[in-house]
């Protein structure tokens, strides 16, 4: 998986998961909220590195982005060691 793919349901799903607002992921990503709305209704993908932003986002907030790999794409939080 290259690290600026998310699909729209794993940004929705991750942001359910922490209990974020699109507001919320948008101030840790440092990415407007309207860039974030516009991505979740389908709208349009944000450019590279707003994107790389809101995956990075998500990793520091300890949730995995796992790739099409067979069994479908997903989230799930990051295994504590």
């Amino acid at each position: 998986m290259s690290k600026d793919h998310l699909t729209v349901e794993q940004c929705r799903g991750a942001r359910a998961m922490l209990g974020w607002s699109q507001a919320q992921l948008a101030e840790a990503a440092n990415v407007s909220r309207q860039t974030i709305a516009d991505f979740e209704r389908g709208a349009h993908k944000p450019i590279g590195n707003n994107l790389a932003s809101i995956i990075a986002a998500f990793v520091k907030a300890g949730i995995d982005i796992i790739p099409e790999n067979g069994g479908g794409a997903g989230v799930r939080f990051r295994e504590s060691k």
